[in-house]
């Protein structure tokens, strides 16, 4: 093992140090290992192949009979004296050149790669042989230095900053805004640290044999000794670990769209109603729906339902129309399917007609869309154009495509409300959320305010608009994340955090017409590719971070990065029949959010029953869903897979639930005789 690999080690052993520290969300010992090993091989890789880079410039440095130590040990000074210099005359601002966060993050690596060969060539016991022990011992102190600077017990994730309200969930003393809470046990925290340990040690033995047989096939090539070309053998030997991430993701990729394209058992049966997609009467076949298109067409609330829940006997059957990624094989041709399903019901003959853009998943809101039903006695219009199979996660490639079938659709719906007569001419809305609200959004890219005011678009709902979102950007512009935002001229408002709209006067909400929110702990407005190259203003300094920021952490590019991307997918871990609010959970503010900015009209009692049949219906199709799947196995594991159901409903009710009482849960939450 050459000097390189024990920087590498030490580059390791600080990136494990600060992996420890809190991000938005709380998250378990299995989601630290992941963080922990996957960062500190990073670390490992990137460091050695720094290291490899000032011994090379090292060695054609100097006279013959210096010693190779001490030309490493002053490149490296100079190096380290180089970065500190440009690393503070490019400190962190909010609203920076990406060129400046580049430069900065350049400088601040070139430091601790300095810092980490310094390291390493003190800790080697000699001139001639590589590191041995004592390069172990200076990387576990950097490694607890590293930890330490952290203040772990001082820190706390973002769910904790809000203090206890009615949402906040109590785990051992302290209250936290979301829907679950996870946490690192210590004797489980040793274990991963040592497992990472040895795995690093172990990956340094690989990644040294693997560095040496590319640098002498360079040399052989390229002419020169072996190690004149490790920089070449590290750089290859990070490409190979790339392509090794990259093909798994692939693989994921493919397994997901499998899952996402079928139809739950227990839903295999088109609707009968005439009124939603897959009828007969649409003339789609069923079996070209996907599983979540499947599931919202057949969770379409009768007028008996509505009746029920708003006290009425005029309700409607609400029209769901959907486009299925199945239903056809371009943009254009499955924007033409919707909007003749948009024809064929006559949707825009209603009250009020909604564009619901779905989630990556194609997943449409229904807290959302039935409060939507609800408060219009039936008598409006839903639509959906799907857009990708994959979770949010796994389908950002797909948002061009998205937002740009979502465009045809809309300018479809704008011309058929153009040759109506304006007093027939029925309220439109868009509603989004998570990738469904960057699709939604992403039609006014480069337009501004001027994109929404443009359009017969009376009002929008976006929920936890993912970070990469342009025109988002465009309306938050250069804003600072200390001062309150305000309702602009066209009625949109981006707030940093729920609390801002809560916080609102009456006046000041009324004036709201186009609303943006965001948790302040949902990782989906926070995370992209920019958490990996630059501190984010959300990790800026303590007094301008909102609630919902973790406190007392500091950015770490790859740490920081994977923390994020792991909160995403910790973020919606919802409890069915039971609303929390906070990561990427909306369902608890979604229907006065919607009744308020739709101007949607009910009253308080009202309010109160649709949100409990919200939450009834939601726990009975869940359960109905899960035990048709159960009775769907294979003969020998319908026992287990019923035990789970039952075991899973349980913990839902609240109380003990046999199948007498699941049967009843889902009769009472699917059938319009509430309780």
């Amino acid at each position: 093992m050459d000097r390189s690999a024990s920087a590498g080690i030490v580059g390791a052993a600080m990136a494990i140090g600060r992996s420890f520290q809190p991000n938005l969300l709380t998250r378990g010992s299995t989601d630290q290992a992941i963080i922990t090993g996957a960062s500190s091989a990073i670390a490992y890789q990137a460091y050695s192949a720094g290291d490899a880079l000032v011994t090379s410039v090292a060695s054609r440095l100097g006279r013959s009979d210096e010693p190779n130590a001490s030309r490493r040990l002053a490149v490296a000074g100079v190096a380290g004296a180089v970065s500190a210099g440009a690393a503070f005359a490019l400190r962190w601002r909010e609203h920076e050149p990406d060129l400046r966060a580049i430069g900065r993050l350049a400088a601040q690596t070139l430091g601790l790669i300095a810092g980490a060969s310094v390291v390493a060539t003190v800790a080697s016991r000699d001139q001639r042989s590589g590191p041995g022990w004592p390069h172990v011992a200076a990387a576990t102190a950097v490694g607890l230095g590293s930890w330490a600077t952290t203040q772990p017990w001082k820190s706390v994730p973002g769910s904790a900053t809000y203090g206890e309200t009615p949402t906040t969930i109590e785990f051992k003393g302290k209250f936290f805004f979301e829907d679950e809470v996870r946490e690192v046990t210590p004797a489980k925290a040793a274990v991963i640290g040592t497992g990472v340990a040895a795995l690093t040690l172990g990956l340094s033995f690989v990644e040294s044999a693997l560095t040496d047989a590319t640098s002498k096939g360079a040399s052989f090539l390229l002419g020169g000794q072996p190690q004149d070309h490790r920089f070449v053998g590290r750089a290859t030997s990070l490409a190979i670990f790339a392509g090794v991430g990259w093909y798994a993701i692939a693989q994921a990729d493919t397994f997901l769209g499998k899952s996402g394209g079928g139809i739950d058992p227990g839903l295999e049966k088109a609707p009968t109603t005439p009124e939603v997609t897959g009828s007969a009467e649409s003339g789609l076949p069923w079996n070209k729906q996907t599983r979540e298109g499947a599931r919202w067409l057949s969770m379409a609330l009768p007028p008996a339902t509505i009746n029920s829940v708003m006290q009425i006997s005029t309700a409607k059957q609400p029209i769901r129309v959907y486009a299925s990624l199945e239903v056809a094989s371009s943009e254009e041709e499955r924007a033409q399917v919707l909007l003749r399903e948009i024809d064929r019901t006559k949707a825009l003959e209603r009250k009020a007609f909604a564009i619901f853009s779905p989630t990556g998943s194609g997943y449409v809101n229904y807290v959302a869309n039935e409060t939507f039903e609800y408060l219009m006695h039936g008598d409006c219009a839903s639509a959906a154009i799907q857009y990708s199979v994959l979770p949010s996660a796994l389908s950002l490639t797909r948002v061009d495509e998205g937002s740009y079938q979502t465009r045809m659709v809309v300018q479809g719906i704008v011309e058929r409300l153009l040759a109506m007569p304006k007093s027939k001419r029925p309220k439109f809305f868009l509603f989004g959320e998570s990738l469904g609200s960057q699709v939604s959004e992403e039609m006014f890219r480069g337009l501004g305010s001027m994109g929404l005011q443009g359009t017969d678009i009376d009002a929008a709902l976006w929920i936890g608009t993912p970070a990469a979102t342009k025109w988002r950007d465009e309306i938050w512009g250069t804003s600072l994340l200390a001062d309150p935002p305000k309702v602009n001229e066209a009625g949109i408002y981006l707030p940093r955090t729920l609390r801002d709209w809560k916080n609102l006067d009456a006046e000041q909400r009324s004036a709201i017409k186009y609303l943006l929110l965001q948790n302040g702990d949902d990782p989906i407005p926070k995370f992209g590719s920019q958490v990996l190259w630059r501190k984010p203003d959300w990790l800026g300094p303590e007094k301008i971070r909102q609630v919902g920021a973790p406190q007392g952490t500091y950015w770490v590019p790859i740490s920081t990065f994977l923390m994020t991307f792991l909160d995403m997918l910790n973020a919606l871990v919802p409890t069915p029949g039971t609303f929390a609010q906070g990561g990427h959970d909306y369902r608890a503010v979604l229907p006065d959010a919607l009744r308020e900015t739709w101007r949607l009209h009910a009253t308080e009692e009202q309010m109160v029953r649709v949100n409990k049949a919200l939450r009834q219906r939601e726990l009975a199709w869940e359960l109905y869903r899960d035990w048709a799947a159960a009775n769907a196995k294979p003969a020998q594991d319908v026992d287990k897979a019923r035990a789970k159901v039952l075991k899973n409903a349980t913990k839902y009710a609240g109380y003990e639930v046999d199948e007498a009482k699941l049967q009843e849960i889902i009769d009472t939450g699917r059938n319009p005789l509430l309780d």
